[in-house]
Formats: structure tokens, sequence, C-alpha cells
């Protein structure tokens, strides 16, 4: 049996900046800051994003940058939002549904426009916007729990520590796992103290806040009322936490352990930059033809992150490891880089004169190409891994407007496609939106309703160890309001 070895903790600390690209930075990274959907102005939202022929709209410098060219005035929009996120989990049998809310800012900004009349100059006219959109929302909360019979967390503990000496165990997890005496050593071989074949309950809750958004500049014009181009240089902001508990604990009141528990807290912020081509061509007067194209965005990304474990016992005996009220254990920082794939939206929109209209924008991403990098280690494994388990796609959006002057009614449809190859992981999300609008005398508001869903499994450890999944049913509610003038 051994002794506590203190040594062992701080060794595992001292190899703490070759250790810890493998504790964060991996594919479920790369595919949560390339999964971006629409966001921005209530109107874009109620049509379902289907912006990408339309323009003269906000949301536009960030879905056809060529949009900016059909504006015939200068414009101000804001656009505050409310929502909430839940999910709902099916874990061996057990069911478990939470939620959150979230208040932020999905739009605002300015574009200046200039039209030109003279019958001599082709270009009629020229605009320059800059200001916000909103890409992603990270916020939700899950709880996950249910009864496992046949394996424990501590096996992967196990077959880490298998043939390693106990001062140079894995960092934020194996170490831990010595350091509380849930894994110890017996005739020179490591044994958990949860056993694998015992009935169990397991239990895992994880909170996630943050988002993306999208800081543009665009300019852009308009030649012979009939071909509009356009470009954006986009400034991305990544913002996100994560914190979760994961434990374990016999249903059974007979054996040594009570249970264990492990902690863990992640916040990532990521700036990048990409530039954004657009163009939109105008055959007739009622039909209008877009295509864009997205250069990857170039991350600078860093991570700060800790990892905490509690082991009690029967007999009264709790021993904690990993970061405690002084600061201490296992905690670490990283500095990488991240590169988004780059994607190409192609666009068609059917205008009825003061009637209505209708829009499609068809988007393509392929989430293989996303990219981790870092000075001093290549991430080869997890970039292999990226293209291993994701797959090119096909983004559905469509909008309708029917117009009553000076009110709007608008209705819309999105499916983003699931970016796994093997789909049993991921459905495809669907959107469902709508809303209405007002304009009369350069003033505008607006407001819309998105409402989307998927579901997902979730593997609440390696699952080799634990082939059992939680199936979560994921749904959420957006309301986005726009005030806006034109001058």
């Amino acid at each position: 049996m051994k002794t506590f070895i203190s040594v062992s903790y701080a060794l595992t600390t001292l190899f703490l900046g070759f250790s810890v690209n493998l504790f964060a930075q991996n594919e479920d990274d790369a595919l949560r800051y390339s999964n971006t959907k629409f966001g921005g102005t209530a109107r874009s939202i109620a049509m379902g994003g289907a912006f990408g022929a339309l323009g003269s709209d906000f949301s536009s410098l960030s879905i056809n940058p060529a949009g900016i060219g059909l504006y015939r005035k200068s414009e101000f929009t804001f656009s505050p939002a409310v929502g909430v996120a839940a999910t709902q989990s099916n874990y061996f049998g057990e069911s478990y549904k939470d939620d959150r809310y979230q208040f932020n800012v999905s739009n605002f900004g300015m574009v200046l426009a200039g039209q030109k009349e003279s019958q001599n100059n082709k270009w009629k006219g020229f605009g320059f916007g800059f200001g916000y959109n909103r890409l992603a929302n990270f916020n939700n909360r899950t709880i996950i729990q249910g009864n496992n019979g046949t394996s424990s967390l501590t096996d992967v503990y196990l077959s880490e520590a298998q043939g390693a000496d106990p001062s140079n165990l894995p960092a934020f997890g194996t170490d831990l796992a010595w350091n509380t005496y849930l894994i110890d050593t017996l005739n020179g071989a490591y044994f958990s103290s949860m056993p694998s074949n015992i009935n169990k309950t397991q239990r895992k809750t994880i909170e996630r806040r943050g988002g993306m958004g999208e800081t543009v500049i665009s300019m852009g014009g308009n030649y012979d009322n009939k071909l509009f181009l356009g470009a954006t240089l986009g400034f991305q902001k990544i913002r996100y936490w994560e914190e979760s508990n994961y434990s374990e604990s016999p249903v059974s009141d007979t054996f040594d352990i009570k249970g264990f528990s492990v902690n863990n807290y992640l916040n990532t912020d990521g700036n990048g930059m990409n530039i954004k081509l657009g163009v939109i061509y105008m055959p007739i007067k009622f039909v209008r033809i877009g295509g864009a194209f997205y250069s990857p965005t170039f991350f600078n990304m860093h991570d700060n992150f800790s990892t905490g474990m509690t082991t009690s016992f029967n007999d009264g005996t709790t021993i904690n490891a990993g970061t405690d009220a002084n600061g201490g254990g296992d905690k670490g920082n990283y500095d990488y880089r991240f590169n988004s794939p780059f994607r190409a939206v192609g666009s068609l929109a059917f205008i009825f004169g003061k009637y209505g209209l209708i829009s499609a924008d068809y988007e393509y991403v392929d989430y293989r190409e996303a990219r981790l990098r870092a000075v001093g280690y290549s991430f080869m494994e997890q970039n292999n891994t990226i293209r291993d388990k994701y797959q090119a796609v096909g983004n559905i959006r469509v909008g309708s407007e029917i117009k009553l002057e000076p009110f709007s009614i608008r209705f819309g449809y999105a499916l983003y496609a699931s970016p796994f190859k093997d789909k049993s992981l991921m459905s495809d999300q669907q959107f469902f939106t709508g809303g209405f609008g007002y304009r009369q005398d350069g003033f505008f508001a607006d407001i819309s309703y998105m409402r989307s869903m998927h579901n997902e499994k979730y593997y609440l450890y390696n699952s080799s160890f634990n082939p059992t999944p939680s199936n979560n049913k994921l749904t959420s509610g957006t309301i986005v309001g726009t005030v806006g003038v034109r001058f």
C-alpha cells in the first residue's frame, strides 16, 4: 500500500507545461468555435438568416457583404435579445431537464450610404458600414444522472496509471485520483477504491456561458443597379466558460468508499480575423442572385483551467486534491492558435415589388479543415481526429416576408446539417423563425422569435470504457428586437 506521496503532486505540476495541451484543446473545441449560426437583426432572424441575396440589412454584412451596395440611405440599428436554452438528458433510463436564461446584444451598427444618379457614371452608389453581429451562444446547463453497474471513471485513471511511476502520473485527473486514495497500489499493481462492477450513481452537471460575435468593417458599391460588390473585414471574439462537476457514489453503503467528485473549470478567450467577399447580381428587376466567400478565421486563443477532486470514505475521512482555497493544485493556462474552416454561400431571392419576397441561402462548410496549432506542439493527433470525425456539409436557410404597409410579417426556416460523419452522435439542427416589423418615415422596429432543436450523444468519459452515452435533447428559444433609423 502507498503512503501519501506529496512529491508526486509537485512533479506533476512541474510537467504542467507539457501536459496542458492535452487537457482542453481538442476536436470538441474546434467544432464549438467553427459551428457558428446566424444572428444579427430581428428582421434577418425572423427570415431564417436567408439574407445572402437581399442586402440592405446590417446582418448581411456578416452573410454577404455585397448587401451593403443595396443601401440607398444611411442607417443605424440596435438589437437586444433574450432567450432560454434547455437540455433534457436520458442516461441509463433516468431523465433530467434544466435550462439557462440569457440576455445579450444581437446586433448594433451603422451604415453610411451615398447615391449617384448620373447617367454617365455606371457606379450608382457606395456604402461603408461598421458594427457588431452575434454569431453563436454557448449558454446552457445540463444535468445527467443514472445508475451504472458496468464501468467507472476510475477505469480511465487505472488505464493511464498502469506501468507509470506514482510520481509521474498524468495531470488533471489520474494524479488527483492517486493523491486522494481513489486509486492505490497493491503488490505493485494499481487498483481502484471504486470497483467497476458495483452499482453506482453517476452524476454530471455542466454549465456553459458565453458566445461568439463579429465586429465588422464593410464597404461596397452598386454598379448600374445590377451588380453589387462588397467586402467585410471581420474581427471575431470568443468568450467561453465551462464549469462541470462529476461524481460517483455506490448505491449500497457496504463499501469502504462513500464516493468521489471531480470539478473542472475552463475559461477561453479568443480573438480572430477574417475576410468576406460577396457579389449580388440582379439579371431582372425581381430576381437577385448572390454569392459570398469567407476566409478561415485566424484566432489567437488563451485558456485558463483547473481541476479539483474530493474522495470520501465511510470511516469519515475526506481527502481533497487539486485546486484549493490557497490557489494550489492542478491549475494551468495555455496559448495556442485556431483556424476555423472557410465557408461559401450561394443565394437566390425573388422580390415581388411592394408585396413581399422569398429568399434562400445554401452555405457550404467543411469542418474537417479546422486546425489547432501552437508553438512547440503540433496538435497532430487532435487535427487527425478532426479530419476523421467531421465532414463537409451544406446548410440551408429560407425566408419570406409579406408586406402590409407599414407592417410586415416574416417567416423562416434553417437546417444545419450534423458536422459528424457518424450522424448518430448529433442530429441535424432545425430552426423555426418568425416575426413582425413596422417601417414608417425613416423609423423601423422589428421583433422576431427563433426556436431551435437537435439531439446529441454525450459520453461522461471515454467511450472505450463506458459505451453508454447520455442521449440529450437541446432546445432554445430567443426573442430579438431591433430599433433603427434611416437618414
